[in-house]
């Protein structure tokens, strides 16, 4: 049977689920001005998208930290006077150190440099490393606390030299309108067999099967809202971040489960208290919040 997939929202066609291309998500929670779904593929996403001026828009405020009051002033401890001990700094290194083992050269680029701490680390460590951010203000603070090289503009058509042996993207791919293009775009400018890295939310996780349960209670909303940011557009779990990525031409070489560093966040103590139980608990169960994959071009041998 054919015809045009139901209209949600006043006429308006469903978003096609970015990993199956499904319509026939139903909706997890229905806040004001977008819905968050779940394909029957495992895939969770926000329907509908912004347009790309309010992508933009969103990108910049929580770079400010004005959409997220409590990391207001996270940046500031990712400059230059950074703490190597910081529990952010040491996962750094060790994400590289996998990327080292992993990867067949040094050159390296970082897509999304926030500070250009993790270009930083990577030159310190021997890469040959730049970056690559959609935001005139990251790349002039990347530049102003490390001197990093930063290409402005859109990972998918910035004009980017390519023969890269490791792409970094930490916490980028769920910020994107479309992933696929993301990660054709790395895989275009990898060498055969370099290394690919993405960290993201783990949908998968104790944290978020929390938040969905309070978002569902009367006035639980606020709490839904505060994992399901507004910049955030996919939210994936390890299953279907791998199937993406090896629909995309990725092999997965290793996949880790990790939860954030609390310190980084303005908090008050006893949502703290809460949040850091939730944690403690999602690493007894193997539910952490983060999900880090390291994948290698395939079909190069």
């Amino acid at each position: 049977m054919t015809g045009a997939p139901p209209a949600v929202d006043g006429g308006r066609a469903p978003r096609a689920c970015p990993l199956c291309g499904g319509r026939a998500a139903r909706a997890l929670h229905v806040r004001p001005t977008r819905r968050i779904v779940r394909c029957a593929c495992g895939l969770v996403y926000v329907d509908p998208l912004p347009t790309a001026e309010e992508a933009a828009r969103l990108e910049t405020a929580a770079l400010r930290g004005e959409t997220q009051p409590e990391v207001r002033g996270m940046w500031d401890a990712y400059g230059r006077g950074y703490d190597a001990n910081d529990p952010v700094v040491r996962a750094f290194g060790r994400h590289l150190a996998t990327l080292a083992a992993l990867a067949p050269g040094r050159r390296l680029l970082d897509v999304g440099v926030g500070t250009g701490l993790l270009v930083h680390l990577a030159r310190e460590a021997g890469w040959d490393a730049s970056g690559v951010d959609v935001s005139p203000e990251a790349a002039a603070r990347a530049a102003a606390e490390f001197g990093v090289a930063v290409a402005l503009g859109d990972f998918t058509t910035a004009p980017l030299a390519g023969r890269y042996d490791a792409i970094t993207m930490g916490d980028v791919l769920e910020h994107t309108r479309d992933p696929r293009a993301f990660l054709a775009r790395a895989h275009a400018l990898l060498v055969p067999d370099g290394v690919l890295f993405v960290a993201v939310p783990n949908h998968r996780s104790l944290a978020f099967a929390t938040a969905d349960w309070l978002g569902r209670l009367p006035g639980g909303g606020a709490v839904a809202d505060r994992l399901y940011v507004p910049y955030h557009y996919e939210y994936f779990t390890p299953a279907t971040l791998a199937r993406l990525l090896a629909e995309s031409g990725f092999r997965v070489e290793r996949m880790e489960r990790e939860n954030p560093h609390l310190g980084r966040y303005r908090l008050h103590p006893l949502v703290r208290a809460g949040v850091a139980a939730v944690l403690a608990a999602s690493r007894w169960v193997g539910l952490e919040a983060r999900v880090v994959a390291f994948a290698r071009r395939a079909g190069d041998r």
